[in-house]
């Protein structure tokens, strides 16, 4: 079984032109995150935060496998499924403005008859926030993904670490709960197949609908 643009590295090497074309944009990417942990911390007490927790169903991304059945087909994609965090937000003295740091876990299991396939990762963001007419928030953030891995009982492929861009918008529920749609722009580079150096890019775009709660 081989995913989507994925194989094994015939021997192992690095893609100068490409690594060139990448580094000023990973190099940004990392910068504009260190800057937004350094903000999120280091705003003062007394202008409070709250504990939250986040609960999302996400889908999109290349698809990573199927399995069919008589009763129809499933699948599994790059940008599913349950998304779980927890985390705190920060409010600034000027009540238009937040900023929100979580970790988390995203997963996403296929059954089939002969056997189960799995993507997993966990991960790190950070989302300020401007909150209009103390109803509705809109964010633009970074997500930070470690230890990426999709498992079945062939294959076991592991991928890079990846940063990508968030963007959420969120509707009010209550004084600490927040219902929203958000969108990431995310993509995973393979390194190792079956514990042998791969090659290749896979589409971790998704949207997901979000619940935030405060406690």
């Amino acid at each position: 079984m081989k995913l989507k643009n994925i194989s094994y590295a015939p021997q192992p090497k690095i893609n100068t032109l490409k690594s060139q074309g990448n580094f000023s944009m990973v190099k940004a990417q990392k910068a504009l995150f260190s800057l937004l942990l350094i903000l999120s911390f280091s705003v003062k007490a007394e202008t409070g935060f709250d504990m939250m927790y986040s609960i999302g169903l996400t889908s999109g991304g290349d698809t990573l496998i199927k399995a069919t059945s008589s009763s129809g087909s499933t699948s599994l994609k790059a940008g599913g499924l349950i998304y779980l965090s927890i985390g705190s937000v920060y409010k600034f003295a000027d009540p238009h403005f937040q900023i929100q740091g979580s970790f988390g876990y995203h997963f996403d299991t296929l059954h089939a008859d002969n056997g189960t396939a799995d993507f997993e990762r966990v991960f790190f963001e950070i989302i300020p926030f401007y909150v209009f007419d103390d109803k509705i928030r809109l964010g633009v953030g970074i997500v930070n993904v470690f230890a990426p891995s999709y498992s079945d009982p062939f294959d076991k492929i592991e991928f890079d670490d990846a940063i990508g861009t968030v963007v959420e918008i969120d509707w009010r529920l209550s004084k600490n709960g927040w219902w929203g749609i958000r969108a990431v722009n995310l993509d995973y580079d393979a390194s190792s197949i079956n514990g042998f150096p791969a090659v290749g890019t896979i589409d971790g775009n998704y949207l997901g609908l979000m619940v935030h709660g405060g406690f």
